[in-house]
């Protein structure tokens, strides 16, 4: 037996000890759903960004108001919230499958990508959905009498933050297709 012999041995029973002890196609499958989770809500930030603020900063202060609340009461659907929560719990689940049975270079960019989401969830839950709460609690826009300071102190704020999160959600988009590809190219050379 030759030493390129050894090596491809070796090589085939690393593989298959890795896949047969909870390896396999999952890594793979989490790794690519959480992929798709959090570009479905790099989209929707993405969206906000550059089509619905940018169109809402060319209404009326009523209009604006009204929008933007029936906006944010429309978005708190089971489908929306799916894939919020799916984002967070995919990537963390990739990062344990990862470490366990990929790439160490593939784990350290999920890793990655789940701190950069911990951090949209932490803009979420401090700026964006106080801000939310706050344009709800006004009321009727037909019943409030400074349409124009409600607005004023809602939509840059939010707009700001939102440019953010879409930022450090793309950033999460690009490092889970990082950690795909190496995890890939990891799975076809162990074959």
């Amino acid at each position: 037996m030759t030493d390129q012999d050894v090596r491809s041995r070796v090589q085939e029973l690393a593989w298959t000890a890795r896949h047969h002890h909870g390896g396999g196609r999952r890594p793979g499958l989490v790794l690519g759903s959480a992929l798709t989770a959090m570009a479905l809500m790099a989209g929707v930030f993405y969206s906000f960004s550059v089509a619905v603020m940018t169109g809402l900063a060319k209404v009326d202060d009523r209009t604006f108001v009204d929008t933007m609340q029936r906006i944010n009461r429309a978005i708190q659907n089971p489908m929306f919230f799916l894939t919020f929560a799916g984002a967070l719990v995919l990537t963390a689940g990739a990062a344990v499958q990862q470490r366990r049975h990929g790439p160490v270079a593939a784990a350290r960019w999920v890793v990655a990508a789940l701190v950069l989401y911990a951090l949209v969830l932490a803009v979420t839950f401090g700026i964006n959905v106080p801000l939310n709460d706050q344009l709800d609690r006004a009321g009727d826009p037909d019943r409030i009498a400074d349409l124009a300071h409600v607005r004023t102190r809602f939509e840059g704020p939010w707009v700001a933050a939102n440019l953010v999160r879409t930022l450090l959600s793309t950033a999460s988009v690009a490092a889970l297709a990082r950690a795909l590809f190496l995890h890939a190219r990891s799975t076809t050379r162990d074959r």
